[in-house]
């Protein structure tokens, strides 16, 4: 055994050919190398591993047992998870066929949508959240055209889903310049305003040239598309929900320009950015979103947005000034558009603008209230009522900014109270 043990010890301290290092020496590297290696691999492997799993996560989400046994049951519930604002079926009170009302434009076809993913497990107890950009294009299917809600001047709106079974209006807005900073500090502060007649802003994202925000799905429809798309002969908004849908919306004006600091401008009031839930609740959507394009996108362009003509108050054209009065006297236009359910501009056949304050102007002076009501009503309101409602209006859209009341003072006047509105034709006089 000396013998061979003398060998081996021999054998093992000759040097090799590989800068003469002993032969123990280089066996000894080359088994440490090994496992050095060996580890290395089995460590990536783990970390790749790992990656792969979180991203199939994130682009794959686990659909809830629920959701997926109602998917693969009925072509007709995965339909109904797909509807965007303009196109899902309105149900009302007991939800029979006789009792849905559609929209007679801009459908979009549902069986065609995508069916969106529903998104990574976040934390829906959180009040606020900065989301990835891979979290957004997994809710909205990658903003595939079949989840469009809406495009604007200003953004490009995708349904969604999120927090596992959440509803949420995905708003990827449109020549953002915003910078990160500031972009992240207006978001904070809408993130703070919480108010029954506001729609809630549940998050956003910054990612590389993308600036998008969340909202909460409102899920019954604008106001505009209630007023001018419904082709039912008789329209579900009674006279007594349309006062409601004229407070709520007052009050939710008030809580922007009176209760926040500081105070908040909407700057594009109109009846497609006031949204109804099942109980015709008004909530206010897009305040805010000038602040959020960036600093350059303070003020209209010569030409206003689309949709904002009838609405916008004539001193912008000299001032070019948007304040808590030109909202008011948007505020005006709208009172005028649900009392009459017309636009707030029409074309005539010679393509002629017909400005709806104009028109409610002429039919006041002439005493022509039963003409100013809107004719899809299922029946007509109180004379006083109707009376006390169109001379708030017509104060809310007085030339004279200074005899523009506040919303707070708008709110008091809608308050059911006796008027005196004798002299109704003499402030239309005074003020033409």
């Amino acid at each position: 055994m000396s013998f061979n043990f003398s060998s081996i010890k021999l054998w093992l301290s000759k040097p090799t050919s590989f800068f003469g290092i002993k032969l123990w020496i280089a066996i000894l590297t080359c088994i440490v190398l090994f496992f050095l290696v060996a580890a290395l691999c089995i460590t990536l492997y783990i970390i790749i591993t790992r990656l792969r799993r979180k991203a199939r996560n994130a682009l794959n989400p686990m659909v809830s047992k629920d959701v997926h046994t109602k998917s693969h049951n009925s072509n007709y519930s995965m339909s109904r998870r797909l509807l965007p604002h303009n196109a899902w079926e309105i149900e009302m009170g007991n939800g029979t066929p006789e009792k849905q009302v559609i929209f007679s434009s801009n459908q979009t076809n549902l069986p065609g949508a995508r069916y969106p993913h529903p998104g990574v497990a976040f934390d829906a107890t959180r009040s606020c959240y900065q989301f990835t950009l891979t979290e957004i294009e997994a809710a909205t299917d990658n903003f595939a055209d079949g989840n469009v809600v809406a495009c604007g001047d200003y953004a490009v709106v995708y349904y969604g889903i999120m927090f596992g079974n959440t509803r949420v209006a995905v708003k990827r807005l449109l020549h953002s310049r915003a910078k990160a900073k500031e972009f992240t500090g207006e978001v904070e502060v809408l993130l703070g305003l919480r108010h029954k007649n506001l729609v809630k802003l549940l998050g956003y994202c910054f990612e590389g040239y993308y600036r998008i925000i969340v909202d909460e799905h409102v899920d019954n429809g604008n106001l505009g598309q209630w007023l001018h798309d419904c082709i039912s002969e008789v329209s579900p908004l009674t006279w007594n929900i349309r006062m409601k849908i004229v407070l709520g919306i007052a009050k939710g004006l008030a809580y922007l320009h009176e209760d926040t600091e500081p105070a908040i401008i909407h700057q594009n009031l109109k009846s497609s950015s006031i949204l109804l839930d099942k109980q015709w609740n008004p909530k206010i959507c897009d305040f805010g979103i000038t602040k959020l394009l960036g600093s350059d996108e303070w003020s209209y362009p010569i030409t206003p947005p689309t949709g904002m003509s009838g609405y916008l108050a004539p001193e912008y054209l000299s001032t070019k000034i948007l304040d808590d009065k030109t909202d008011v006297y948007s505020f005006g236009i709208l009172i005028m558009e649900i009392v009459s359910g017309k636009p707030s501009i029409e074309y005539t056949i010679t393509e002629i603008e017909e400005y709806l304050i104009d028109w409610m102007k002429s039919m006041v002076e002439s005493e022509q209230f039963d003409q100013i009501v809107d004719p899809k009503l299922p029946e007509m309101p109180c004379m006083k009522e109707l009376k006390r409602v169109l001379l708030i209006a017509l104060k809310c859209v007085d030339p004279d900014v200074m005899n523009r009341p506040k919303m707070g003072k708008v709110i008091n006047m809608l308050q059911p109270r006796d008027l005196l509105l004798t002299d109704a034709t003499s402030f239309l006089s005074a003020s033409s």
